[in-house]
């Protein structure tokens, strides 16, 4: 994955724009670049293909879901019984798309939050803290 540099020369990947600017956990980000990968998935593919828990993939999952970085398609059931299914699934064209767009907000707002505190030094001799 590629890498940019900030001005202090540090390195920054997209991994930790999307930790910084989503609050993801590296279990979010490998279980969506996973769909992103392999395509569409169940819970229980991605449990048994990462070895992780269903609860930790229904959390990441719900998470990503909150976030509009993947859809989920309910599975008709052979039965009709029990819990529906469903087929969790990522879109790169959407997920460049936002992600430039939710990157560029994340920007305005941290430029806009150092304006503040910039102002309240300023103005008081002392950094706003909140």
């Amino acid at each position: 994955m590629g890498y940019g540099k900030l001005p202090s020369g540090k390195e920054v990947s997209l991994v930790n724009l999307m930790k910084f600017c989503y609050d993801l956990s590296e279990t979010d980000i490998e279980i969506y670049f996973k769909l992103l990968k392999s395509g569409a998935r169940t819970i229980d593919d991605l449990s048994r293909e990462m070895n992780l828990s269903k609860a930790t993939i229904s959390r990441s999952l719900n998470k990503l879901l909150g976030l509009g970085f993947i859809e989920r398609e309910r599975l008709a059931s052979s039965t009709g019984i029990g819990r529906p299914k469903y087929l969790y699934k990522a879109d790169e064209k959407k997920f460049s798309e936002k992600l430039v767009k939710d990157i560029e907000e994340c920007s305005r707002l941290v430029r806009q939050f150092a304006e503040n505190v910039i102002e309240s030094i300023v103005k008081e001799g002392k950094p706003e803290i909140a």
